[in-house]
């Protein structure tokens, strides 16, 4: 107990000391990990919107603070080693398999956890919705099995609002992931998704689009580690 207290201390000095600005968006993915967290522990409310046959299923909830909220719960036949590297580690080809994802780009890393990033969604079918861009803070934390993705949308003076895109905002937003009981080699994935895309849009397109959209997600990503 005492020789790793002292090298968790060691290794702590090595690590650069954080900016104050660093620190404030590291205290922002934790806050988006905390929220998101406390959204998907409260059972009460969610509304079923879709349900594939494979048993894909969508939820969707109204949260006073936070609007309206959708939860995407699937079972992906990989070990969650591989789901997360897929979602993390390689998180800046997520624009090569997922058809509504243009590009992601880490603008910066902060310590092991926590990154900025800039997002391009791509245009939707019949351009109904128009090109949107994000700026996110992201953290991945792993708890035992259990690793959390969460998210919301920041402000980085490097990457200001872009000509021809609608800055949207997201948060708070997280992926968990979890081997499945009884089945460690599938992963249970459910992922929260809190999105305001601005502009002028009916909601009633803008929660079709949503949930669609996290539906395509499961598709696609069990294509991509299909053929990875």
């Amino acid at each position: 107990q005492v020789r790793r207290r002292s090298s968790l201390l060691s290794s702590r000095l090595e690590e650069k000391p954080f900016s104050e600005m660093e620190m404030s968006y590291i205290k922002q993915g934790e806050e988006a990990l905390q929220k998101s967290l406390s959204i998907l522990g409260d059972q009460d409310g969610w509304k079923t919107e879709t349900v594939v046959d494979n048993g894909d299923k969508v939820l969707s909830k109204v949260l006073p603070d936070v609007g309206k909220v959708f939860r995407l719960e699937v079972v992906v036949d990989q070990p969650l080693d591989a789901v997360y590297g897929e979602l993390v580690d390689n998180m800046e080809q997520m624009g090569d398999w997922n058809p509504s994802v243009k590009e992601v780009k880490i603008l910066q890393k902060i310590g092991k956890d926590t990154v900025i990033t800039h997002e391009k969604a791509a245009a939707t079918p019949g351009n109904i919705v128009g090109p949107r861009d994000f700026v996110s803070v992201r953290c991945a934390k792993r708890r035992g099995s259990t690793c959390v993705l969460a998210g919301m949308s920041t402000k980085y003076g490097a990457m200001p609002e872009q000509e021809g895109f609608i800055r949207a905002e997201n948060g708070p937003t997280c992926m968990i992931l979890r081997p499945l009981t009884g089945s460690p080699s599938q992963t249970k994935l459910t992922w929260l998704l809190s999105i305001d895309l601005k502009g002028w849009l009916p909601k009633t397109i803008i929660n079709q689009v949503l949930s669609q959209t996290q539906v395509a997600f499961a598709t696609h990503l069990r294509q991509r580690l299909a053929r990875a």
